[in-house]
């Protein structure tokens, strides 16, 4: 299994146990890839996942506002299919081997 595959099992995985309904794993449209594509009560989120081996804090460097915008716009077809009222975008952040998963929500400008 490749690592990029592993974490996103595992971010899976979290999310599931956390309530969310999984509805797509590398979910494409396009030019655009989505990781994950989970439901919880009437938001849809659009889920990144990233891993790194060394120990890293600036998050906001992680995931461009360019990727973040597309994210948004392909995830945005899908709210009605699903019934849902919002749309969230997650980076699912993974450092070091064995590490925990750290949630961050990602925002937009």
């Amino acid at each position: 299994m490749k690592t990029y595959e592993l974490y996103e099992r595992k971010a899976a995985e979290l999310l599931i146990k956390m309530g969310h309904t999984l509805h797509y794993q590398n979910y494409r449209s396009g030019r655009s890839q989505i990781d994950l594509i989970t439901q919880l009560h009437c938001c849809l989120y659009i889920v990144e996942v990233k891993y790194r081996s060394s120990t890293v804090t600036d998050y906001e460097n992680w995931v461009s506002e360019r990727q973040c915008q597309r994210l948004l716009q392909t995830g945005a077809q899908l709210v009605s299919t699903f019934k849902c009222d919002e749309i969230q975008l997650l980076l699912i952040a993974f450092q070091g081997n064995g590490s925990k998963a750290e949630i961050i929500p990602l925002t937009v400008n």
